[in-house]
């Protein structure tokens, strides 16, 4: 991995595809991004080329370290854990984040935001969101590479995280074990009527009530992780001794389980490996119900699926 370190130099972001990296209006190549159909799109096609910087320049004093990585970090909470915070890591191999003056985010809209930055010990008085910082200046700008996305093929790289990311991940907020509260459900049922894909209907379990009554029978219990601090979180996944639910951001959380937790994921034949990859590269016992999606013909994780109940059924018992 690079780190980079830009004295007097100005940021730009459409806090979607491109951030443009530069020093007296002319684009560093290797910190500023751009995505496209890949990962390692040409330079050439950052937006500063088209557009320039039509936004208002926000001057700073200091060093400020660029956590940005495209639009999915401005509120999916799977890019947050596995994009965003692990630029801190990169960074703190080489500087003191102590010394830091600033931390420019894709945005603190999201509470998981501000919990998972608290938990980390960054100060909120030092937090910048690109929602309202999108040109800026600063004596000192740092950025890093991607954590993950290092091939030309982002797609594929998300589906093999780095073994160091989860580590980190663990390290940082597996703290204080002896603390966790003792009566937390050992079977949890990811309920995710509260997710952005399944209120846009994107993605979503024709049959949930059914499968629900299946899963409560069967002694699971319905959770909605928006309902809940990160730290509770955390400790959820790690108490946990099986966990269920339906192809999502928030099996983002399988880092903090205890090797050998059983997981059962409900996905779309199209949505790919990277949940039961991120199980297996954590010791989990995985498992899935795959279906053809309902309601979408192209390739990606979205679409709804309906789950053969007596599928269902086996699979529980097999748990």
């Amino acid at each position: 991995y690079k780190i980079y370190i830009i004295k007097n130099g100005s940021l730009y972001t459409d806090r979607i595809q491109d951030t443009a990296i530069l020093i007296d209006r002319c684009i560093i190549e290797g910190p500023s991004f751009q995505y496209r159909d890949n990962n390692h799109s040409p330079i050439n096609n950052n937006i500063v080329f088209e557009k320039g910087t039509p936004r208002k320049l926000k001057k700073l004093n200091g060093k400020v370290l660029s956590l940005l990585t495209g639009g999915a970090g401005n509120n999916n909470y799977w890019h947050w854990i596995y994009d965003v915070l692990p630029r801190l890591a990169l960074c703190d191999e080489i500087i003191k984040l102590s010394d830091v003056d600033y931390f420019l985010v894709p945005s603190l809209n999201k509470k998981f935001q501000l919990e998972t930055l608290n938990e980390l010990n960054i100060p909120t008085e030092k937090l910048l969101s690109s929602d309202k910082y999108r040109h800026i200046k600063s004596n000192e700008l740092i950025a890093t590479d991607h954590p993950y996305a290092i091939s030309d093929d982002s797609t594929k790289d998300i589906h093999n995280i780095p073994s160091w990311i989860c580590l980190w991940l663990k390290d940082k907020f597996l703290t204080n074990k002896s603390t966790y509260k003792k009566n937390l459900p050992k079977k949890i049922y990811i309920d995710r009527s509260d997710s952005t894909s399944n209120l846009s209907k994107l993605r979503a379990l024709v049959n949930e009530n059914e499968i629900k009554k299946i899963m409560n029978k069967n002694g699971f219990e319905n959770v909605r992780l928006s309902d809940l601090h990160f730290a509770d979180q955390v400790q959820l996944f790690y108490q946990a001794d099986y966990i269920a639910g339906l192809h999502g951001a928030a099996f983002a959380n399988l880092v903090f389980c205890k090797p050998n937790t059983k997981v059962l994921e409900f996905q779309s034949t199209t949505a790919g490996q990277v949940i039961e990859n991120i199980a297996k590269a954590n010791n989990l016992i995985y498992s899935s119900i795959r279906c053809e999606p309902i309601d979408y013909d192209f390739l990606n994780q979205f679409g709804h699926i309906e789950i053969p109940l007596e599928e269902l059924q086996k699979k529980i018992l097999n748990l």
